[in-house]
């Protein structure tokens, strides 16, 4: 267990199976840290590395072309493209069983970000200490994204996809007691988020919560100071980043596990090419 670091994971749809190769070799190389902080893709993804389940999301993957998992008939039936029942749920209890007491137990304290749509603000949820229903609803609410998903409630909260508002949550882990983040991020270097287009419809459509329309026209100026503080960190040696060498050639939805595949062998090869380099920066701060 390394001490006083952060695990930090971003989100961004079927890009987060590149951050799922990475832990993979972390796992593999007995890897694993004080506390992980996941949003959206980058959280569902870390639930079955704190498992320690090598191998899981790869075979999770395999799934991603059923129509239960992925599909617009989902859509239509309940105003999700993704099933939650099916992948929060099915999946783990029956097809491809999650560890839920290994994640309970473990050393590492796991936080999942959602967004708060009646705040605007982000929100951590503890998820070691939550049932197999709570586990559920805050991973879904984490990952659930405008328009092809529903708001999700949990505890008087109403919640969307924690990427809107803390997309890259080192800030909120260095602040929590943490000394040092390892940050892995799913865009190549010199990556710059572009603001919002389609405001219209999106005003529309969260009319009921105006700080959803706000927190999104918001959203690429709030990435990109971050890739700022995170580049000034890393100079100071505060942060370790791994991010992909070149765009990752995947859109931000994918149901051909083939292409998913390949994305995950890149972050594996990402992983071993900096193992020296990341064992260097854990060593000088220990």
């Amino acid at each position: 267990m390394i001490k006083d670091t952060a695990l930090v994971l971003e989100g961004g749809g079927f890009r987060g199976i590149f951050t799922a190769g990475i832990l993979e070799v972390f796992m593999e190389n007995n890897l694993y840290f004080e506390s992980v902080y996941g949003v959206s893709a980058g959280a569902t993804y870390a639930a079955s590395y704190i498992s320690r389940q090598p191998g899981r999301n790869l075979e999770v993957n395999e799934l991603i072309n059923d129509k239960r998992y992925l599909s617009f008939n989902n859509l239509l039936q309940e105003r999700s493209l993704f099933s939650w029942d099916f992948i929060l749920e099915e999946i783990p209890q029956k097809i491809i069983p999650f560890d839920y007491e290994t994640l309970q137990n473990s050393e590492s304290q796991f936080y999942v970000g959602a967004s708060n749509c009646q705040t605007g603000e982000a929100e951590f949820f503890l998820l070691n200490k939550a049932d197999k229903q709570e586990f559920k609803t805050i991973l879904s609410a984490s990952c659930s994204l405008p328009l092809i998903a529903p708001v999700v409630r949990y505890k008087n909260k109403h919640l969307l996809d924690g990427g809107l508002v803390d997309s890259i949550p080192f800030n909120k882990a260095l602040k929590n007691g943490q000394h040092r983040a390892l940050v892995i991020l799913t865009q190549p270097e010199n990556y710059q988020k572009n603001p919002l287009k389609f405001r219209w419809l999106f005003k529309w459509y969260y009319r009921k919560y105006p700080k959803v329309y706000e927190t999104l026209c918001k959203r690429a100026e709030r990435y990109n100071d971050s890739l700022q503080q995170l580049k000034k960190l890393e100079k100071e040696g505060t942060v370790f980043v791994i991010r992909p060498e070149k765009p990752l050639e995947i859109k931000r939805i994918e149901n051909n596990p083939i292409k998913t595949r390949k994305i995950f062998e890149d972050g594996v090869n990402t992983a071993k090419r900096n193992l020296p380099r990341l064992y260097q920066w854990i060593n000088a701060g220990s």
